[in-house]
């Protein structure tokens, strides 16, 4: 049985055929745009707010024409059911398509869409129930840029910090905007508890992607009558809170217990982040029908 498949502009393709063109401005450029989606059998979670920012991205790119919400759900969803897996990672990724070279836009451009689906295997429930630990990456995102809040192909930053984290034998680097300022994770969002408030890096503030898993966590917060302030956070911050939390569309949401070998708290996860993961998987679990996550 394949562990992926592979659709290119609305067709299923053996992995052999599953390429584009060197002239393509995704490969040459990162001219492009990217979302990550977990499908819990059939059901794409928070799929119409995962293609609602892609849209919004295309729109700051200036991509014209803009992508078809409603042809890229078609072939999402016909790729997720061809794939036919219990779980699986899908990623959706459209393009500017082939041009000119350079950095023009000019002529007749016409996007492409590539989807990847994935068996996911779920990692063991020990992540969620013991917690995972971080490093502050050694440089900057550059808040102030025009794609801070978008998930373009553009990815180095990312890349970096992930490098720096798996060389210290972590599971993520979080990493600073120039002012100083808690952003984000390589491929995640972060947040803290401290005085028993959920505290958020405000997306349009510090530079980060405005992540449909942490809107979710914010959510199942609310729902726990759990005060939420949209913030900003310094790296005092990651030390003197009791606990914190990454969030994502594959990881779902997993305590963060130490940050630079330092402990968040007593180093476990704590009983506001497990309310929060609670009311997390209740609210996948309305949305997504049947599945069921590991009750231990």
């Amino acid at each position: 049985m394949e562990s992926t498949y592979y659709s290119i502009d609305g067709k299923i393709v053996p992995e052999e055929r599953a390429v584009v063109p060197v002239t393509d401005r995704g490969f040459l450029y990162g001219d492009g745009l990217f979302e990550t989606l977990h499908a819990y059998g059939q059901k794409i979670f928070r799929f119409d707010t995962h293609l609602e920012r892609m849209l919004n991205g295309a729109r700051v790119l200036h991509f014209n024409p803009l992508p078809n919400t409603k042809q890229l759900k078609k072939w999402v969803l016909e790729a997720v059911a061809h794939a036919k897996f219990p779980e699986a990672n899908v990623r959706l990724t459209v393009t500017r398509g082939s041009g000119p070279r350079g950095p023009s836009v000019k002529g007749p451009l016409q996007s492409r869409t590539i989807i990847t689906v994935t068996k996911f295997d779920r990692p063991p429930e020990a992540r969620f129930t013991e917690g995972v630990t971080a490093i502050v990456a050694s440089f900057r995102r550059q808040e102030s840029a025009t794609t801070a809040n978008l998930k373009t192909l553009n990815y180095i930053e990312q890349i970096l910090a992930k490098r720096e984290a798996d060389e210290a034998g972590v599971d993520e680097a979080i990493l600073l905007n120039n002012a100083g300022i808690v952003c984000e994770g390589s491929a995640s969002n972060v947040a803290l508890v401290r005085e028993g408030i959920l505290r958020v890096p405000d997306p349009q503030r510090v530079g980060a992607l405005p992540g449909v898993a942490m809107l979710t966590a914010i959510e199942a917060a609310h729902a726990a009558k759990i005060p939420v302030s949209m913030t900003l956070l310094s790296p005092w911050d990651l030390h003197q809170s009791s606990e914190g939390f990454l969030s994502g569309s594959m990881r779902e949401l997993t305590p963060l217990v130490s940050v630079g070998g330092r402990k968040l708290g007593d180093g476990k996860p704590g009983p506001v982040t497990k309310k929060i993961l609670a009311g997390f998987r209740k609210i996948i679990e309305k949305e997504c029908g049947p599945f069921r996550f590991p009750k231990k």
